[in-house]
Order: structure tokens, then C-alpha cells, then sequence
């Protein structure tokens, strides 16, 4: 039999296979309430607007669609992601400062092979995106956590790494942050945090990777400015994506910064995919241009909040006291803490046996932390919600007695 493991490099062997995947991946025929990944409501999709889009395409938007394009992205795309991130006080020129990229994590893997080196001092949520966590892996750089609370990143803590690091002869080099509706906590960075997170990057000269994905779903009026609307010195990167407010499926995803870094980051975007699907990318246009996305927002929004209420009432019915969580203001998850000591990688086993999966907090860690896990509320329908809350509370009431 072959002997795989010697051929893997040492990046390789970084990417065993993951018993996560057999639990997050649907199976035919296999039913399972899945609060895991932040799928999108099917009933939501705007399958009748990208059917009518393709049906209007004349011969020459075939030939588009169907060739290869630029590396950065379709031309009318890009426009149209300028006039969008504009309506939030982001101003990216389209011919220099937007990269179209294959969802946001596309976006991750060209900032993390483009800005990060083997022992650089990256500041990171603590908790945060997983997949983000990995893709840094891979370039090997020194983690530097800084708590997450209610109202975001902890910046007085953020400032006290920062100048340490500067005590010591070292900098900080990039912030990946999250302000809105963060991932996995779905926390929101006050207007005061997020402009003190950029007095630091000036002040301890590093750049900042502000990823937006859920900020358009905001429960409690519009969503707030980004760091990159109110950044002046182009140190902010900012990336966004089709995934959260139109749909998944697509694989539309941008990030926008000073044309220096767009520049070497298109390079290193021909090194991975040359240039993106073109159905794709003329779809997400004309939904722009139709103004089919600034209605699909609202309407996903108001089906997510009701969501949220469903899963909320449930919890606080059937879940056991010590169980804790804040009421998310926006985006598709809720995050739960559990008495330490409480290790919620073992209580997946038991909760996938009874037909409910959830995320394991401790992969939103660089160093993992056992007691909490992640709820996503925005795929399951409302009566799997309340019927796999309630399971998974008595699973907690079993084991917290």
C-alpha cells in the first residue's frame, strides 16, 4: 500500500482531513438540523432575477460571459461594486482599486500570501473567522490574540500588544478584523473603537484586513461605516462578498485597497485562478444594476431577524441557566458560552447522534478554548430551529447536571 504521508510538503501535512466536514456536508437521505455554516435561506434566493438576467443576455454578453476576462474582474462589475461600497462612504476607483475575487476567502489567501511572512506579528480577534485563522497558518506568522467583547475588539488591549511588541523591538505588521457583526460572536465595533483602531495602525504602523461579510445585515437600522470609510491614509484593505446578502452559490466576492497593494495582489491572483467565472460576475452586475440587490437585502434581513427571534425564544425556553449568549444585532450567528471546563468538541459527538450539528467554539481560537460553540440561524426553517434548540437543550441539561 502507498505510503502517502511522506509526499505531503510541510504545508500539506497542515490539511489532514477534518471530521468536521462529514458533519458540516449534507448527506441524501441522512436528515440533520445543521446551525454550522452561514448558508444562506433557500426560499430567499433570487432565483427568479438571475433566471431573468440570463434570458435577456444578448450574443455579445454570451461572448463575455464565456471568454476568459481581466484578472481584477468584468469591467461593468466593477463599477457597479465602486457605486455600491460608495452608498457606504468606501471610495475605490474601479480601474486600480478593486480586485473581483472567489468569495471573500479568495480575498484571505491573496492578503495572506501577498503581506504575511513566516514569524510576522499578526493581531487577530480572539475569537475569529476560522478560515481565516487558517489561511494565516499557512505562512507560518506569530498569532497576537486580542479579546472580543460586546462592543468588539478590545482596543485598549489591542494598544497594549501593539506597544509591547514595540518595547521589545518587534511591530505589529496586519489586524484582520471584523467590526460588524463579527464572526463567530456577531459583536459590533462601536464608532469610537473603530476610529481608535485607526489612530493605532498610525501610531504603531501597521495595515489593517477589515472583512465585512454580515454588515449589510443589520437588525437595528443601517449598517454602520466601515473602517475603510473612514480610513485617510490607505491603510485599510477591505473585503466583502455576495455570500451573506445575495447568494452563496455565485462566488462573487471583493476587496478593494491602494492601488500598490491591488497591484501585487492581482499578480498573485494569476498564480491561483488567472481570472473569475464570467456567468458568475455578469449575473452580480446586472443584480446591481437592476437594483435587485439593494431590495434582496431588506428582504433577507427581515427573514434572518425573524430567525433570530425563533431561535432566541427557544433558547430561553428550553435551554439550562448556565448556558450564556447575547442577543445578535446582525449577521447569521449566535454565539454561546458554557462553564469552563465544559468541552464542546465532545458534546458534538453526542449532538450529531441525536440529528444537530453546531460549530465547536474552539476552532475560532489560534489557541483553542473549549466551552463555547456557534449557532448559525439563517439556513434551517423555523420549525427545524425550535425542534433542534430544543434537543440540543436537553442534551446540555443531561450533561450540566
Amino acid at each position: 500500500m502507498l505510503d502517502s504521508k511522506k509526499f505531503y510538503s510541510k504545508l500539506g501535512n497542515m490539511y489532514p482531513p477534518s471530521s468536521m466536514n462529514s458533519i458540516l456536508l449534507p448527506k441524501p437521505g441522512v436528515k440533520m438540523i445543521r446551525f454550522t455554516g452561514g448558508s444562506y435561506d433557500v426560499p430567499s434566493l433570487p432565483m427568479a432575477e438571475v433566471k431573468k438576467i440570463f434570458e435577456d443576455a444578448s450574443p455579445a454578453a454570451w461572448a463575455e460571459m464565456l471568454q476568459y476576462g481581466g484578472t481584477a474582474g468584468m469591467p461593468s462589475l466593477l463599477n457597479e461594486l465602486s457605486k455600491f461600497m460608495a452608498g457606504h462612504k468606501i471610495k475605490a476607483d474601479p480601474g486600480n482599486e478593486i480586485i473581483v475575487t472567489t468569495g471573500s476567502q479568495e480575498a484571505i489567501d491573496l492578503v495572506s500570501r501577498v503581506f504575511i511572512d513566516k514569524g510576522d506579528n499578526i493581531l487577530i480577534g480572539a475569537p475569529t473567522y476560522l478560515q481565516a485563522l487558517s489561511s494565516f497558518r499557512a505562512q507560518y506568522p506569530k498569532f497576537v490574540d486580542i479579546p472580543i467583547d460586546a462592543e468588539g475588539m478590545n482596543t485598549q488591549v489591542l494598544e497594549e500588544k501593539a506597544k509591547k511588541l514595540k518595547a521589545q523591538g518587534k511591530r505589529a505588521k496586519l489586524l484582520y478584523i471584523i467590526p460588524s457583526f463579527q464572526n463567530p460572536d456577531s459583536s459590533l465595533m462601536t464608532m469610537e473603537r473603530r476610529k481608535t483602531v485607526l489612530e493605532l495602525a498610525e501610531k504603531y504602523d501597521f495595515i489593517i484586513f477589515e472583512d465585512n461579510p454580515y454588515g449589510y445585515i443589520s437588525f437595528e437600522g443601517p449598517m454602520p461605516t466601515p473602517l475603510a470609510g473612514i480610513d485617510k491614509s490607505g491603510r485599510v484593505m477591505y473585503t466583502s462578498t455576495f455570500s451573506k446578502m445575495v447568494s452563496p452559490g455565485m462566488r462573487i466576492g471583493w476587496i478593494t485597497a491602494n492601488p500598490d497593494f491591488t497591484g501585487h495582489m492581482i499578480e498573485a491572483k494569476n498564480n491561483i485562478s488567472i481570472c473569475n467565472d464570467g456567468l458568475s460576475q455578469y449575473a452580480a452586475a446586472e443584480l446591481f444594476r437592476r437594483g435587485d440587490v439593494e431590495r434582496q437585502i431588506p428582504k433577507v434581513t427581515k427573514v434572518y431577524r425573524k430567525k433570530r427571534d425563533v431561535m432566541l425564544e427557544a433558547m430561553e425556553t428550553s435551554w439550562p441557566r448556565k448556558a450564556k449568549w447575547e442577543e445578535p444585532k446582525g449577521g447569521l450567528f449566535l454565539w454561546v458560552k458554557l462553564p469552563r471546563g465544559f468541552d464542546t468538541d465532545a458534546l458534538l459527538n453526542d449532538s450529531v447522534a441525536r440529528g444537530v450539528a453546531f460549530v465547536p467554539g474552539s476552532l475560532f481560537f489560534s489557541k483553542p478554548v473549549h466551552n463555547y460553540l456557534r449557532l448559525n440561524y439563517s439556513l434551517p426553517s423555523e420549525e427545524d430551529i425550535v425542534t433542534g434548540i430544543q434537543a440540543l437543550g436537553r442534551l446540555l441539561k443531561e450533561k450540566l447536571q
